[in-house]
């Protein structure tokens, strides 16, 4: 009874270390779409921005599928949306008024992908679950062209930072075009949960013995 005992605390503990929300994520990320589309399933949604005003828009008006904003603006709910494609509406930071652009996804995918275009540095992607906790960050292989990301943990929002000119240590500004999000396999169980099983039948099994 006391190795039963034993058993069932360490379940216990494990569970409640399991309950807050520093976890490990796998994050895959793509170049091309070509290797994105063979490890993702069907489209969710397309945004590609065309017919775009030229002006300065609010981020909420654009898709339903996505909010978009401009983190270090003075209105952070404002974004350009000029060229068929979007960027950030200004930065009351940067010496250069260049800032990152955010976006939030209506629902949570675990699948994205967006073109860059007319940047020279590299992007950096902070990646934020349903309580704003940060889950990762990855930088864009490229500074233009195609970007795709799979993730085994659901996205909520993103925030995309500019890359830094070395030369003046000012943010290089970005356009996105063509954002999309896919369908991807529902994620394997988490090792804890296999433990937790293993731990539950090893229980069982004592009890047995002891009857």
């Amino acid at each position: 009874m006391k190795r039963i005992y034993m058993l069932l605390t360490m379940l216990v503990l494990l569970l409640c270390a399991n309950s807050n929300t520093s976890y490990a994520v796998t994050l895959s990320v793509f170049n091309n779409a070509t290797d994105y589309n063979s490890a993702v399933g069907s489209q969710l949604f397309m945004i590609d921005f065309n017919g775009s005003p030229n002006a300065v828009v609010g981020g909420s008006t654009i898709s339903p599928y996505a909010t978009f904003g401009s983190p270090e603006a003075t209105n952070p709910s404002q974004v350009i949306w000029s060229s068929d494609a979007l960027t950030d509406a200004g930065s009351t930071i940067a010496a250069n008024y260049v800032g990152p652009l955010s976006i939030d996804f209506a629902s949570p995918v675990f699948a994205f992908a967006l073109d860059f275009l007319s940047a020279s540095e590299q992007e950096t992607l902070k990646l934020y679950d349903a309580s704003n906790a940060l889950i990762g960050s990855v930088l864009a292989p490229n500074a233009s062209g195609f970007f795709g990301l799979v993730s085994d943990t659901a996205i909520d929002s993103v925030v995309i930072v500019n890359g830094i000119f070395p030369s003046t240590g000012n943010p290089d500004r970005f356009f996105i075009d063509n954002l999309h999000a896919n369908a991807t396999a529902v994620p394997e169980p988490s090792t804890l949960l296999l433990l937790g099983s293993g731990l539950l039948g090893l229980g069982a099994m004592g009890l047995r013995k002891k009857k």
